[in-house]
């Protein structure tokens, strides 16, 4: 168990600086389960001087009531294997799983895996409720699209909101199509991925990501609209909405555009019955 965890710890300082964080955690904990497994053996053969094979066979029944109570461990232990295979999830993704919201992979171990969210809980989920969830990875599909609601008065120019929304949405600089530079880059690269191409269909430009204005409800004189934004970096979806919000709430004051707040639902009369005392 101490050779494991400096192993752990040695590989950790040895590979952190020279290969990605993803690839030095995966190194350092196949050479600490490893030692793990080569101590047992170790411990069992030559310091207690058992055979292996006649201590399974003599365990009988008290092995299958150990496997018995052990059902949920073994479960998790083998859901971590199929994990560690198919990796539908990786150190450092960011994914959302249940009720965890928005969470980045800060570590997986063969019984669990360990999350932290943009609020900085920590959630230690065990492997057999991953392979049984839905899980969204929204690192391995490299780009999402964030809709954003919005509430004008039904007497607005429509062509005219719509107009703006796509000026203020172009001139993000973390809001696709019309990215920075080093974003750019980054998304160039992202494109010519298999695993992008097939989710896109082969076929994945840059205009696929030109904002979108959608009208999704007239009613009580006024128009709903869904506005539809593409962005890469998940993590920062709130920061990114933030701002493209208030350019546009800066640019609908300077054009007197005035946005309608949602007004609450309506709640049933109260009703006040009578109240009697007895003497």
């Amino acid at each position: 168990m101490v050779a494991g965890n400096i192993s752990y710890t040695l590989m950790r300082s040895l590979f952190d600086g020279k290969l990605s964080l993803r690839n030095s955690k995966l190194i350092a904990r196949v050479l600490e389960y490893t030692l793990y497994a080569l101590g047992f053996y170790y411990g069992v053969r030559y310091v207690l001087n058992l055979d292996l094979n006649a201590l399974i066979a003599s365990l009988g029944i008290f092995s299958i009531a150990i496997a018995f109570g052990s059902q949920q461990i073994i479960q998790n232990f083998i859901a971590g294997l199929l994990i560690s295979v198919g990796r539908p999830i990786q150190l450092d993704d960011w994914v959302e799983i249940g009720d965890t919201g928005i969470s980045n992979i800060k570590d997986i171990r063969l019984t669990r895996t360990v999350l932290r969210n943009k609020d900085g809980k920590l959630f230690y989920v065990p492997n057999s409720l991953l392979i049984s969830s839905i899980i969204i990875n929204y690192t391995k599909s490299g780009f999402v699209e964030i809709p954003v609601p919005l509430t004008i008065p039904y007497t607005c120019d429509f062509e005219k909101v719509k107009n703006i929304i796509k000026e203020v949405a172009h001139g993000h600089a973390k809001i696709l199509p019309n990215v920075s530079r080093v974003e750019r880059n980054i998304i160039s690269k992202l494109i010519e991925l298999s695993n992008i191409r097939i989710l896109f269909k082969n076929k994945l430009d840059m205009s696929m990501f030109e904002p979108r204005v959608l009208i999704s409800d007239i009613s009580n004189s006024k128009t709903t609209l869904s506005v539809r934004i593409w962005i890469r970096e998940i993590d920062k979806k709130d920061e990114i909405i933030s701002e493209f919000l208030e350019k546009l709430l800066e640019k609908f004051k300077e054009e007197k555009i005035e946005l309608i707040h949602a007004l609450p639902a309506p709640q049933p009369p109260q009703i006040e019955y009578p109240m009697f005392w007895l003497p």
